[in-house]
């Protein structure tokens, strides 16, 4: 590599470094990490309501009402909890007061957001609920508000910062309580940001959250239910990764709120049992692409753990192999390494693309396997978890498998070549000893 290549290469790095550390990124991906475990819990009721067991769901359909209500306040309001998650994480950032600064940015998200409409008597006691002439649409409060929260989210917490910043709070006397003070602290900056989201939506009757779609949804295609939205999220996350730089942290924000929404149709149908519309969620690459990991290389642990010849290989695979399973596979990205290592970069990108398009065939084209309808916990083995997301269809742990095989395929003749020149270090590392 001359002087020329290697200046290009580490301009490369840096600039992908610069941007996975980006403090807007990772506040949120670290918002939407708080998500996790709602819809977990709300993926729980699912999979109890569409068990695919006809005296189950005849003994539960009397209570199937009542099972709904734990999906409706986990999967329809992810906005309102990735409001908090985004603000909170970013103001913790910049060392302000998550707690204020949070309240504010929901209160702002629901006045960009929500917008309160009116109920006749008669069709509220038709719909069984309490009458007082004024009701919240659910739409925007799920999957179809997430890009809203994030945009609104990082608004508050920066206005925040400059009031701050600029020393324009209201400032308590010592001995205050300081969750007083905090709050009191927030009443400037509250205000602007409350009074110019109402200007804007009330006032310029300018709707923030279609915007947001609109300026969005050129994304969209590549969240859809076809054949690049596979390919082109696997060629962004690996490509990235084999710089070093977590793939998530840069799809996280462009992809999630898309594959949220998907899977929150996915979920309402369920519930409705009606047809399931959409393959392409966050769950479809969780369970039949990234098993092991990002890459998929829990193929290429269990190769090195039960075919490495090498000393390293052997050591390397038996490591990682537990961790692998349960779709930890860092230790193997970094100790092999597979990161800017030329033996692993082809399939380390080749394997989850094959692995896709695979999965594509099944689920999208020929309808083999069920599509996700819930969240499984991404640390289960791959065929459990691929089950649990799908309802518990067993077709679905067999792609996960034969999945996992079109991977160690993949690797199998990279991994050959990696492990004989790791031989030969160590043959001639023995031999300088």
């Amino acid at each position: 590599m001359n002087k020329a290549q290697k200046f290009n290469f580490n301009q490369v790095v840096q600039i992908m470094g610069n941007i996975a550390n980006n403090r807007y990124l990772t506040a949120v991906r670290n918002g939407m990490s708080v998500i996790i475990p709602v819809t977990i819990i709300g993926s729980v009721f699912i999979i109890m309501l569409n068990l695919p067991i006809d005296a189950w769901k005849d003994f539960i359909a009397p209570y199937a009402d009542k099972l709904k209500i734990p999906m409706n306040y986990t999967m329809d309001f992810m906005s309102v909890y990735v409001c908090i998650g985004v603000s909170a994480s970013l103001s913790d950032d910049y060392k302000l007061d998550k707690v204020s600064t949070s309240v504010l940015a929901v209160l702002a998200f629901l006045i960009a957001a929500i917008t309160p409409g009116t109920i006749s008597p008669e069709a509220a006691d038709k719909a069984g609920i309490g009458f007082n002439g004024t009701v919240l649409p659910m739409g925007n409060f799920g999957a179809g508000g997430l890009f809203t929260a994030i945009i609104v989210s990082i608004f508050t917490v920066e206005v925040v910062r400059f009031c701050v910043k600029k020393n324009m709070v209201i400032k308590m006397p010592h001995g205050v309580p300081t969750s007083v003070i905090n709050s009191f602290a927030a009443l400037i900056p509250g205000a602007f940001v409350i009074v110019t989201t109402w200007i804007i939506k009330v006032g310029l009757n300018f709707d923030i959250n279609s915007a947001l779609q609109w300026v969005f949804s050129p994304i969209r295609y590549f969240a859809g239910d076809n054949i690049l939205s596979v390919i082109i999220p696997i060629l962004l996350i690996t490509v990235v990764w084999i710089f070093g730089i977590h793939g998530m942290i840069i799809a996280t924000p462009i992809l999630y709120p898309f594959w949220y929404e998907n899977l929150n149709a996915n979920i309402n149908a369920a519930a409705a049992n009606e047809a399931i519309p959409h393959f392409m969620t966050e769950q479809f690459f969780q369970w039949f692409i990234w098993i092991g990991g990002a890459g998929a290389t829990l193929s290429l642990a269990f190769l090195m753990a039960f075919f490495g010849k090498s000393e390293f290989s052997k050591k390397m695979g038996r490591f990682t192999l537990i961790p692998g399973i349960f779709n930890i596979n860092e230790p193997l990205i970094f100790g092999v390494p597979i990161v800017m290592n030329p033996f692993f970069a082809i399939p380390f990108i080749v394997a989850p693309i094959l692995m896709g398009i695979t999965s594509y065939l099944a689920m999208g084209v020929f309808h083999i396997v069920n599509p996700p309808i819930a969240i499984a916990p991404w640390t289960l083995p791959a065929p459990l978890g691929a089950m649990m997301a799908t309802g518990l269809d067993w077709r679905a742990a067999v792609l996960a498998i034969v999945n996992i095989l079109i991977a160690g395929l993949v690797y199998y003749p990279f991994f050959k070549a990696f492990d004989k020149n790791m031989i030969e270090k160590e043959i001639q590392a023995s031999a300088e000893n």
